[in-house]
């Protein structure tokens, strides 16, 4: 994963994540390190995983052969001079673009909290803070341009509840519910003054 690995290297990433640890060492309720960060990554990228799957299973037969022949006939306008090679062809470019999506889950779930600093020595929302702090990080490490919207648009509306949209393929909606689902309440020494109600509590693991 490309721009996931040049961000775990850049230093400005780095010295956030250490400095916020530093200051939520003492604190009793979630913690938001880099823990938390990969945390929210691979349950968001599992959860569209299953979802895709699901998907599949949902529409496959007819459906799926009638987008397997479409590709199919690209692929031979494309170039391609036998179905074997159209397969091959179609199952590499899938790949590729599969791989790119998991890089943007990723570079986007650790950044969903890189604001968090910000907010405890200023003041300033971690959200607001996190879109300022991202997009300079991004453009850093040459994040691709028709990526940079929507990954800022989640680090800047994270933070609110689960969403009841259910869209599959809405990155947005994954993220916030993996942020919300990466939480243990029902193994938190904190439960008892914990601001989440009851409702909101993660009784046991779900994903």
């Amino acid at each position: 994963m490309k721009f996931t690995e040049k961000l775990l290297k850049h230093p400005e990433f780095l010295r956030l994540q250490k400095r916020v640890q530093q200051i939520e060492q003492d604190r009793i309720y979630c913690h938001h390190e880099l823990p938390h960060a990969l945390d929210v990554c691979r349950m968001a990228w599992m959860m569209y995983l299953e979802d895709q799957m699901q998907k599949n299973l949902r529409y496959g037969s007819d459906a799926e052969k009638m987008d397997t022949e479409l590709k199919n006939n690209c692929a031979l306008e494309a170039g391609f001079t036998s179905k074997s090679e159209t397969e091959k062809g179609m199952k590499a470019e899938n790949f590729a673009e599969l791989c790119e999506k998991k890089d943007q889950f990723y570079v986007t779930g650790l950044l969903h909290d890189i604001g968090r600093v910000a907010q405890y020595e200023t003041g300033e929302h971690h959200s607001e803070a996190g879109v300022r702090i991202a997009k300079e990080l991004l453009s850093e490490i040459s994040y691709p341009a028709e990526w940079m919207v929507e990954t800022l648009q989640i680090v800047g509306v994270h933070h609110g509840r689960e969403e009841e949209n259910d869209e599959t393929g809405a990155m947005e909606y994954y993220i916030r519910r993996a942020d919300h689902l990466s939480r243990n309440c029902f193994l938190c020494k904190a439960a008892d003054s914990c601001k989440w109600s009851d409702e909101e509590r993660n009784q046991t693991i779900k994903w």
